[in-house]
Formats: C-alpha cells, sequence, structure tokens
C-alpha cells in the first residue's frame, strides 16, 4: 500500500505548464516514434522511488518529482534518457538535479521504436546531472530544467560558500594527519537564504546550518605525495555528517583546501535516533573512524588521543649545535608536528608508520646550517635524539633523507600528552660518501615546545 500511494504521488507532475494538447505530443528518437512513451515514464518514476527511499536523493521544490524526456531538437526528438526530478544530490548546491535513466533499444519496427528502462544513474554525492534543452512529458506539458530553490526534503543536504551569513557560535572538531575540521557555527533557521532564492523544509523534517573550517593538511604537506611507495599509499580522510536515520559523506572536491564552507541540511522533526554528528574516516593501512556530535563537541566511540590536540603550528625555530669532520654548525628545527600516522624512509621506498596506544608521532622537520652540504642523512639520523621530560629517549621511528648531510625530517614515538622533548645530535662516526669517515658531534640540546 505504501508503495502504491508513493508511486501515485510520484506521476503527479509539477513545476509545468501547458504548452499543447496531448493529441500533439508526438515524441520521435532518431526521428523514430517512441512506443509506449508514457508507460516508460511511469516505470522510471517507479525504479526512482527506491532511490528516494534510500536517500540516495532527496525531494526539492513543492513539486512531486516526475521523469521527463528531454527535447534535443526541433519538434519532438528526444532524448535516449529520461530525467527524473526535481531532486538535489546530497553535498551539491542547494538548486535543482535531474536523475538520468537510461533506454535501451528492444526493438525498431515501421511503427516505431521500442524502448526498456534500465536502472537509474544516480549521481555520486556532490555530482550534479542535468538535461540540456527543455524537458516534455507525453502528456504534453513542457519544463525547464533549472526550477532554483524549493523545498528541502528527507536526506537534502547542500554544501554552500560561506558568505558570512549569522549563525550560533558552536565548538567542535575532529582531524587526522591530513584533514582537520571545525565546527564554528549552527542554526536551526525556518528559511534559508541563497543566491538561487530562499529554502524551506517541507513538512516532517526541519533545517540545520553548519560553518565548517577546513584545513586539507595532505594538500601542503608533500611528505604524503613521497614515491615510490612501499604497502598501503595514504588515502584520502572521508568526511560525512551523520543524522538520525542517515549518513552523508561530504564530498573532497566541495571541501576547500583551506576556507570555511556552510552545510544546510534536514532532520527529521520528531528527531530521536541519535545527535548530528561529524565522522571522519582514515582510509587504508590502520583505518580510524572518529565521531564527533555538533554542535556540542562530544566524542563518542573510538579516541586517538593525539587526535584531540593541535597537530602544531607551521613553523618554529629551535637549534641545537653539531659538528661533521671538521665543520661547526648546528641542526634547527623548523617545524614540529603530532600526528598519529608519519611518512618514514625505508630502503629506497616510502612507508606510513603509526602511532600505537597511548602514543604519538612527533615529526621534527630540520634544516641544517654551516654543515657539508653532501648527500648522507640516512647515516646522521641515527644520531638525532629526542629526549623525554622524564630523561628517557624517545624511540627513534624513520626519517625522510632529502640529499643533505641530516635528514629533512625525523619521527619519534612519544607519549599522546607529551608537552616539549629536547632535541640533539650524540657524537657518533658516520661513513659519508664525498666526505669519508667523519666525527659527528653535538651539544646543548634545544627544548622544542609541544604545548599546542
Amino acid at each position: 500500500m505504501r508503495w502504491g500511494v508513493l508511486l501515485l504521488a510520484l506521476v503527479t507532475a509539477g513545476c509545468a505548464t501547458p504548452a499543447f494538447s496531448a493529441e500533439q505530443v508526438r515524441l520521435t528518437l532518431d526521428g523514430q516514434p517512441v512506443l509506449d512513451a508514457p508507460a516508460l515514464q511511469a516505470r522510471a518514476e517507479a525504479e526512482l522511488s527506491y532511490t528516494l527511499s534510500f536517500g540516495y536523493v532527496a525531494r526539492t521544490g513543492g513539486a512531486a518529482v516526475s521523469c521527463w524526456f528531454a527535447r534535443t531538437g526541433k519538434l519532438f526528438d528526444v532524448d535516449s534518457r529520461l530525467w527524473c526530478g526535481p531532486v538535489q544530490v546530497p553535498g551539491t548546491a542547494a538548486t535543482t538535479d535531474w536523475v538520468p535513466v537510461p533506454l535501451k533499444e528492444v526493438e525498431r519496427t515501421g511503427s516505431g521504436v521500442r524502448l526498456e528502462v534500465q536502472p537509474p544513474q544516480v549521481p555520486a554525492p556532490g555530482a550534479r546531472s542535468t538535461p540540456v534543452g527543455k524537458l516534455v512529458r507525453t502528456d504534453g506539458r513542457e519544463a525547464v530544467a533549472d526550477q532554483g530553490v524549493g523545498e528541502a526534503g528527507p536526506d537534502f543536504l547542500a554544501v554552500l560558500p560561506d558568505e558570512g551569513q549569522q549563525v550560533e557560535a558552536a565548538s567542535a572538531f575532529v582531524r587526522d594527519d591530513q584533514l582537520e575540521v571545525r565546527v564554528t557555527g549552527y542554526a536551526k533557521p525556518a528559511a534559508w537564504s541563497t543566491d538561487a532564492g530562499e529554502l524551506r523544509a517541507e513538512h516532517g523534517v526541519e533545517l540545520r546550518v553548519l560553518r565548517l573550517a577546513v584545513t586539507r593538511h595532505g594538500e601542503v604537506d608533500s611528505a604524503f605525495r613521497q614515491t615510490p611507495w612501499r604497502g598501503w599509499l595514504p588515502q584520502p580522510p572521508e568526511l560525512s555528517l551523520d543524522v538520525p536515520g542517515r549518513r552523508h559523506r561530504l564530498p573532497a572536491d566541495r571541501l576547500p583546501e583551506q576556507g570555511s564552507v556552510l552545510v544546510v541540511y534536514t532532520v527529521p522533526t520528531a528527531g530521536g535516533g541519535g545527535a548530528e554528528a561529524l565522522v571522519l574516516n582514515t582510509v587504508g593501512a590502520k583505518s580510524l573512524e572518529q565521531r564527533v556530535e555538533v554542535p556540542s563537541g562530544q566524542v563518542t566511540g573510538a579516541v586517538a588521543g593525539v587526535l584531540r590536540r593541535a597537530p602544531g603550528p607551521e613553523s618554529t625555530s629551535v637549534s641545537t649545535p653539531a659538528t661533521v669532520g671538521t665543520a661547526t654548525g648546528s641542526v634547527e628545527v623548523v617545524r614540529a608536528r603530532l600526528g598519529r600516522q608519519r611518512p618514514v624512509a625505508f630502503s629506497d621506498q616510502y612507508e606510513l608508520a603509526t602511532a600505537g596506544p597511548g602514543t604519538a608521532l612527533l615529526e621534527l622537520r630540520l634544516q641544517g646550517h654551516g654543515l657539508p652540504t653532501v648527500v648522507g642523512a640516512w647515516e646522521t639520523a641515527r644520531l638525532l635524539v629526542a629526549e623525554l621530560p622524564d630523561g628517557s629517549r624517545a624511540r627513534f621511528v624513520g626519517a625522510r633523507h632529502g640529499g643533505d648531510t641530516m635528514p629533512v625530517a625525523v619521527v619519534f614515538e612519544v607519549p599522546e600528552d607529551v608537552r616539549s622533548v629536547r632535541f640533539s645530535v650524540v657524537a657518533g662516526t658516520v661513513t659519508l660518501p664525498q666526505l669519508g669517515t667523519v666525527s659527528v658531534g653535538g651539544g646543548e640540546p634545544g627544548v622544542v615546545a609541544l604545548d599546542f
């Protein structure tokens, strides 16, 4: 009974104007009459009802969702697809999207061409699909593809530019080593103004708005793009928004590298089914899912302590003395980064190191001053140490060598709540390709503050 009522609603077309009588409609495909065209529309609408019920697309606008042919030329020659809408693909803008439904030719006779409805080609989250040309139905109505903004239905989610609209302050964040997202605003508006018009929620759902501040560390940190790679390549993390009864993935290409966006979505009026939450999935080796409720910022589920801290400033300056042979200079820490995963060298390849429970990976980016400029960082890396506040040495995890005497970066495993380390060069002997066997020495450690 439920599907019968839904189908009856779907075949009631809207947002169209009668342009001619039904007797004048003679749809053609490549000049041949389309046989039984009304049945094709009805079958496509039945197929689309499942797409709606599973939340792959959302209703938008006051009209019922129905399926249309798209005119490709003069008179009534049409595309070999039906276009079903108006809908909104979660993750796109607030304006009209359409779902294409392919039509397969099964027979061509002297009386025309017979077509068969194929499964809907639902656009991926954040991807728009819209017909070219005017839409037409077999009952004589026409419509345009762009129908602006209407009413947002269940499973509606739009990612929009942040133009400074007023929302209540909120504080929540989730991050991994490649992506950091902070909730800085939250609202429960009765309506929301967009460039294409005013958006309202249909009966049974309510509007919500999140302001998200996004920083993609993976876009600015070249370490994640090192090659060749051993094992799992670092995969882009996946950000989602959980609402009662549904999880929406926020498309990466709708999020800025650095900046803020607005996410406008609907939730059931009745509530229940759990709180709204941001979910961040670190994908690939040692996958991790993190969940934080919005707007409260309450963390639920698995927690990696270091990922509840800031990763660290983009630059710092802490130096320690160093000697290589007869040259005297220093090694400067130019950036300190705390995280769960970092790329390190493995022979002539790179691999992804992961911190164990209760620990973090501390990466120190380095720059040598006054030291010989020769290749040999794989030799000197073992002489760089980080001393913990209790006097013990942090476990050396790995390095990234670069083309100089000292590594580009060294990585240590430290307690996840560490607030400082003492970095220095210890005495030793190394064999460098251009200098031969030389002595390496150090001096007073530099204190690297990690209170962030």
